[in-house]
C-alpha cells in the first residue's frame, strides 16, 4: 500500500470523523475438509498461523526432520507446514500435523548491509538474508542492531525471488560447527556436491563424508536437498543428504492458505513463498483494491488449490501493515486470548486504539514473558506501565488493525510512523489525526540526514511518510524523520 494511498484514506477519516473504506481486512473464507496451512506463528494457546488457531493436542509433529515434538519446541517467527481442518468460523481449526524446518543454518558470509528501507541484508553461503527489525522475531541473543560478520544464525523464512525474508532469526553458539544448507543438486560425483540455491548462486563443490548418511537416489542431480555440513575439523565435510520439498505443497493439496512476499516469475506472472499462483473471475481480493493491482513486494495470504504445480487463488488478501508506532498501553479491550484492542497514549489526550485478531503476530520482547514462549496474550498486558510497538495497517472494517504487536522491556519514547495527512508550515504536522508541534529544539531529518526546520518543511508534503519521536509525550516533537 503506497503512502499516497494511504494519504487518501487518511482524507477520508478526517472527511468522515472515522476510519472508512481503505486498506485489508479480515477474511471469512472458512472449509470444513482438509486443509494446508503455510505460514508462520504469531501466537500459541496451541498455534495460531494464518488467522486460525490450531488446536494442537491430538497432533503429530516434525520438527527439523525428526518426529515426537510438542508445541514447546516451537516459537513466534517460525515458517511452519499445519495440515489439519478449518472449522465454519473460518478462525479456528484443529491440527492432525505440524513439520518446521529452518531454511537455512550457517555462519554469515561478510559484510551486514543497512539498505535504503533501514532493513538489514547480508548472505549465509551465498545465500541473501533480509532482516526487517519491525516484522522479523529474533531470539537466543540474536537482535537486528548486533547482527555481524561470523555469527552463525538459524533463519526462518519466505523466499521473495531474489532473497530469504527472514521471518525469525536465532543465534546458534559461537562454537557450532554444524550447518544446515538446501538447494537443487547440479553435480554430483558420490564424493562431492555441488548446490544451486534458490537465488541461483551456486554452493560447492563440497566434500561428502565417507560415513555420510545418503537418503537420496544413486543421482540426485535436478533434485532439491538438504545438506548437514560439519566444519568442526576446518573441512567443510557433508555429513547427511536428504531429499526435501522446495516449497512444502503438492497437487494433492485441495484447499491452501499461504502467506508470504510477492516475487516476479521467471516464466511470467507471480509467485508468493516460491510458489506460482494465478487468479481468476471468481477470486475475492480484500481489500476490494487489490484486483488489478498484484505486484512483486507486496505481503498478502492466499487461499486456493494447487493444480498442476501452481496455486488458483480463491481469495487474495493483503498483510502489509503500513503504519508503525511505539507506545504506553492504557486500555485493553480483550474478547479473547489474541481478539480484540489496546488503546495507546500518543500524548497530551491523544490516543490511537489498535485492533487485534488471530492474524497479529504477538511477540514479547520483555522479561515480563511468563511462559517462556516469545509471546503474549492480551490480558497480560499491564495498564500504565507497559509499551508496545506494534505495526498496522487501516482495515475493510475501518480500523487500524496490527500485523504485529511487541510487548518491549521498560519505557520507551513515543513513536509514530505514517503518512502526513496536515501541515501547519513551521508549527505542526500530523499523522493519522495525531498533531505534534514542532519547537526551536526540534530536530529534523530527511533520509536519515540531519537538515534544519526550513529545509524539513520546505520538502515535506502531504502523503510523506514520516516517523516522529515525543519523548515525554507532551505532544511536541523531539525529533521528525521525513523518508522522502
Amino acid at each position: 500500500m503506497s503512502p499516497k494511498y494511504l494519504a487518501s484514506c487518511i482524507g477520508l477519516i478526517l472527511a468522515t470523523g472515522g476510519l472508512t473504506g481503505c486498506g485489508g481486512g479480515g477474511s471469512d473464507t472458512s472449509s470444513t475438509g482438509p486443509t494446508t496451512t503455510i505460514g508462520t506463528i504469531t501466537g500459541f494457546g496451541s498455534i495460531y498461523v494464518n488467522g486460525v488457531k490450531f488446536e494442537t493436542d491430538s497432533a503429530s509433529y516434525e520438527v527439523d526432520d525428526e518426529a515426537g515434538y510438542d508445541d514447546s519446541y516451537l516459537s513466534v517467527g517460525m515458517k511452519v507446514r499445519v495440515e489439519g481442518t478449518v472449522n465454519a468460523d473460518g478462525l479456528t481449526g484443529t491440527a492432525t500435523s505440524v513439520y518446521y524446518d529452518d531454511d537455512v543454518e550457517g555462519p554469515i558470509d561478510g559484510p551486514v548491509i543497512t539498505d535504503a528501507d533501514g532493513n538489514k541484508t547480508f548472505t549465509i553461503f551465498g545465500l541473501p538474508i533480509l532482516a526487517d527489525a519491525s516484522s522479523t522475531v529474533f531470539d537466543d541473543g540474536a537482535s537486528f542492531e548486533s547482527l555481524t560478520a561470523g555469527q552463525v544464525l538459524e533463519i526462518s523464512g519466505f523466499f521473495d525471488g531474489t532473497q530469504i525474508v527472514a521471518t525469525r532469526i536465532e543465534k546458534q553458539s559461537d562454537t557450532d560447527d554444524y550447518y544446515e544448507l538446501k538447494g537443487t543438486v547440479v553435480t554430483y560425483t558420490g564424493t562431492e556436491v555441488t548446490l544451486t540455491l534458490q537465488n541461483g548462486a551456486m554452493a560447492g563443490p563440497f566434500d561428502i563424508s565417507t560415513t555420510a548418511i545418503m537418503e537420496i537416489p544413486s543421482d540426485p542431480t535436478g533434485l532439491f536437498v538438504e545438506l548437514y555440513l560439519d566444519d568442526s575439523t576446518g573441512s567443510m565435510l557433508v555429513t547427511k543428504i536428504e531429499q526435501d520439498d522446495e516449497d512444502l505443497l503438492y497437487d494433492s493439496d485441495n484447499e491452501v492458505s499461504i502467506e508470504g512476499v510477492v516475487s516476479d516469475a521467471v516464466s511470467g506472472g507471480l509467485m508468493i513463498n516460491g510458489i506460482k499462483f494465478t487468479t481468476n473471475d471468481s477470486t475475492v481480493y480484500s481489500p476490494s483494491s487489490l484486483e488489478g493491482t498484484l505486484a512483486a513486494g507486496m505481503e498478502l495470504e492466499v487461499e486456493g488449490y494447487m493444480q498442476d504445480g501452481v496455486l488458483i487463488a480463491r481469495e487474495v488478501e493483503s498483510e502489509d501493515g503500513d503504519i508503525e508506532m511505539t507506545a504506553r498501553v492504557i486500555s485493553v479491550n480483550a474478547i479473547d486470548t489474541k481478539n480484540g484492542s489496546v488503546t495507546l497514549d500518543m500524548g497530551i489526550g491523544q490516543i490511537l486504539v489498535v485492533y487485534t485478531n488471530n492474524s497479529t503476530q504477538f511477540e514479547d520482547d520483555s522479561s515480563l514473558d511468563i511462559n517462556n514462549d516469545d509471546s503474549f496474550n492480551l490480558d497480560e498486558l499491564s495498564i500504565g506501565t507497559d509499551y508496545v510497538k506494534t505495526e498496522v495497517y487501516i482495515s475493510d472494517t475501518n480500523q487500524l488493525t496490527a500485523t504485529s504487536i511487541k510487548r518491549m522491556e521498560g519505557t520507551q519514547d513515543t513513536r509514530l510512523e505514517g503518512p502526513v495527512d496536515n501541515i501547519d508550515l513551521n508549527n505542526s504536522i500530523t499523522v493519522l489525526n495525531i498533531t505534534y508541534n514542532t519547537v526551536g529544539s526540534t530536530r529534523y531529518e530527511i533520509n536519515d540526514v540531519t537538515t534544519d526546520s526550513a529545509s524539513f518543511y520546505g520538502t515535506v508534503q502531504t502523503g510523506d511518510v514520516v516517523e516522529i519521536k515525543d519523548v515525554q509525550p507532551d505532544g511536541t516533537a523531539e525529533e521528525l524523520d521525513l523518508e522522502d
